[in-house]
């Protein structure tokens, strides 16, 4: 099913992990690579929004064309962008806004802080304080914004990083009459679900101003049992105009579960009844391919470790007997933080057919950093 393999290394930066990208291609022909560079060498979801781009269909990358979208401060980060470019060529990049706060600004007697960081905890602690875009009329050479996005009524801002995210997988979609729609996952409520916290959802936000602008646009799948946690949608428009999306989905207490999946007929208003697929990997991109297929990607977080691919004739049925492999492995060794966190795919296809995919996975430095890789294929 799955031919003329190339795996392509992208960023190896030995200093910063690199995580969780978004591929798109402009235009011009040109391959954006977007992307999350950590602060240090541990994934922590607190760095900065970079891309590097391809102009030979991903087989190279040029450094030259490394930059950074939004620069992180001493007191703010962003990640989990995901990068779009819509019909009039602009380009929009939507991301997480974190910042730093001091465990504790209030002093007791002789100049001491009263309390000090929880056990475990590093003098400044992360919360996730809103949702912000930013666009480029000029191929990624310079930026306006970031634009502040209106996530009412879900919180944008908590402890968890679950309350409004998304992955670089959830690229804007276009519509036929020119708004666009951000899908996001989260929550009503700012607390934990075992605080008495709402438990997360997929949305749609939807902007009729090219983005200047957003509002709450629908529910697509959610869970009113508080059970079921489902999460980083991966979502694409077919050619036909239905809404197509394939989304991440945990069970209560903590069992990761299959995918499932929802469609829209009439732009995203309403969502049919979320099913089951038979796939199982988690987070997905979704794309329709030059031959109306239509093609997801998704990382796969156990034995063999990787990222897997699965091709769908209609974008409406999934099956596990269409379910093939990408890259093997990634992963770091049991010993090491977060070892199992690989994967993070997205897709695109070339004008010539062949289809990229994007990724991150482990190297072999000791200690193992994240990089970002593609892999080339045909089907």
């Amino acid at each position: 099913m799955i031919d003329n393999v190339e795996h392509i290394l992208v960023v190896n930066d030995p200093d910063h992990a690199c995580n969780q990208g978004s591929i798109i291609k402009l235009q011009n022909g040109e391959l954006m690579l977007g992307y999350n560079q950590e602060r240090g060498k541990v994934h922590t979801d607190s760095g900065q929004s970079c891309f590097i781009k391809s102009t030979d269909q991903g087989k190279s990358w040029n450094p030259d064309t490394n930059k950074v979208v939004w620069h992180h401060t001493e007191y703010q980060g962003n990640w989990d962008c995901a990068f779009a470019q819509v019909s009039d060529g602009t380009i929009l990049m939507h991301s997480r806004v974190c910042s730093f706060i001091a465990p504790s600004s209030l002093k007791g007697g002789a100049d001491q802080v009263i309390g000090g960081p929880p056990p475990g905890r590093s003098e400044r602690l992360k919360r996730q304080t809103g949702y912000s875009l930013l666009k480029s009329k000029d191929d990624g050479e310079t930026w306006h914004g970031p634009i502040p996005v209106n996530t009412a009524p879900m919180a944008d801002s908590g402890l968890s990083h679950y309350i409004v995210g998304g992955s670089g997988a959830g690229h804007i979609i276009e519509l036929d009459d020119g708004g666009l729609l951000m899908p996001l996952h989260g929550s009503e409520t700012r607390e934990f679900i075992a605080q008495g916290g709402e438990n997360i959802r997929i949305f749609v936000l939807r902007s009729d101003d090219g983005g200047e602008n957003w509002e709450y646009w629908a529910t697509v799948a959610h869970d009113a049992s508080n059970i079921l946690q489902f999460a980083e949608p991966g979502m694409a428009k077919l050619s036909s105009g239905r809404l197509v999306c394939l989304i991440r989905a945990m069970a209560r207490p903590g069992r990761f579960d299959n995918m499932w999946f929802v469609f829209s007929d009439d732009d995203g208003a309403s969502w049919s009844r979320p099913e089951r697929t038979g796939l199982w990997g988690y987070p997905p991109d979704v794309m329709q391919l030059q031959d109306g297929r239509v093609l997801a990607v998704y990382g796969y977080r156990r034995e063999p470790w990787g990222v897997h691919g699965c091709l769908s004739e209609d974008g409406m049925t999934w099956l596990a007997e269409n379910e093939f492999e990408i890259k093997r492995g990634g992963q770091a060794d049991p010993s090491v933080r977060q070892y199992w966190h690989i994967g993070y795919p997205s897709v695109t296809q070339c004008d010539d057919g062949t289809i990229i995919t994007a990724y991150h996975e482990y190297s072999q430095a000791e200690p193992p950093v994240q990089n970002m890789w593609v892999t080339r294929f045909t089907l």
